[in-house]
């Protein structure tokens, strides 16, 4: 994943709010900043280029920025993090709350002003080209400015997909990029879609990515449970057990399967935690859904070569290895 970091904490004070306005106006979105802080305006920001989606994120004080219609045929949704968000275009004002989300078209003129809670707004902004949008102009229309509720639904799992994306980036590998950014854009036009009351314009294969993503989200935060079987997944998603395997067939893997490799992935992320050193290899195991210390052990060496209790020894990170192999 190309990731860029940009930040002016090495210039003088007296240079940094003119290095913030080049940096939008070369990088980003062309608009006119003003601010009271300009004596000496601290920002950081950091780019994610994800193929069609492009990522942002952004810190920065109290300002107001003036987008006038540039032709630009880009969506930007907008989460709010940290402090208060206002934006207007047109005749439509939204207040946004840290943790909402609000939808801009960066071809019409907007405003949009920032209210940090102390010293710096935090943001995290998806830039999507018309194109991938996949939805009815006057469906995009009605949602341009207006608040977007992601505390459920598609919407709750687009902001912790963004959240976690661009909470630690080195896992990544070169092509993730790609991949996550089309994934990120299915879950963008789903929200769209279910906030604009137009899921069933969306093409079948971009509401089966979405419903993927949302299944795989609930197997991650399930992983612990020995109750996670195809029945109780499909029953959460109101699809069948027939539906459900099809899915993961058509990506050429099984429900099973999918399971045991993120568990297994859990397991081995907790052998090289020292947060889990006092953990013996079996309690880890068991922590994620492995009901017998022998059925893990297999599974793990299968899957990396050598049982759980030599990772973590080969690793350097000796740990407890009480009843394992």
């Amino acid at each position: 994943m190309l990731e860029t970091v940009y930040s002016n904490d090495h210039l003088p004070a007296a240079e940094r709010y003119e290095w913030y306005c080049d940096l939008l106006r070369r990088k980003f979105l062309p608009s006119t900043v003003t601010s009271e802080e300009i004596h000496d305006f601290r920002a950081f920001v950091r780019h994610l280029d994800m193929g069609v989606a492009q990522v942002g994120v952004l810190e920065y004080p109290p300002l107001h920025s003036r987008v006038r219609e540039q032709g630009l045929d880009m969506y930007w949704l907008y989460l709010n993090v940290h402090g208060r968000q206002t934006a207007t275009s047109g005749r439509r004002e939204v207040n946004l709350a840290s943790g909402e989300l609000v939808l801009l078209d960066t071809g019409r003129p907007f405003d949009a002003w920032a209210h940090p809670m102390g010293s710096q707004t935090r943001t995290i902004s998806l830039a999507l080209p018309r194109e991938a949008m996949a939805l009815p102009q006057r469906t995009l229309d009605r949602l341009v400015t207006t608040p977007l509720d992601c505390g459920t639904g598609t919407g709750a799992l687009l902001a912790s997909f963004l959240h976690r994306l661009v909470a630690d980036t080195r896992s990544y590998g070169p092509h993730d990029g790609v991949r996550l950014g089309a994934v990120l854009t299915d879950l963008a036009v789903a929200t769209l879609a279910h906030h604009g009351d137009a899921e069933d314009a969306l093409p079948v294969e971009i509401r089966h990515r979405a419903l993927l993503a949302d299944i795989h989200a609930f197997i991650d935060r399930h992983l612990g449970t020995r109750q996670l079987t195809p029945e109780a997944i499909a029953a959460a998603h109101h699809i069948s057990v027939r539906h459900l395997h099809r899915l993961f067939r058509e990506r050429g893997t099984t429900v099973g399967e999918w399971i045991r490799r993120r568990r297994l992935e859990r397991c081995r992320q907790d052998l090289l935690t020292p947060a889990c050193a006092e953990l013996t290899v079996q309690a880890i195991g068991a922590r994620w859904g492995f009901g017998h210390a022998s059925e893990f052990s297999r599974a793990f060496r299968s899957a990396y070569g050598v049982p759980p209790g030599a990772y973590r020894r080969h690793a350097g990170f000796g740990g407890r290895e009480a009843g394992t192999a």
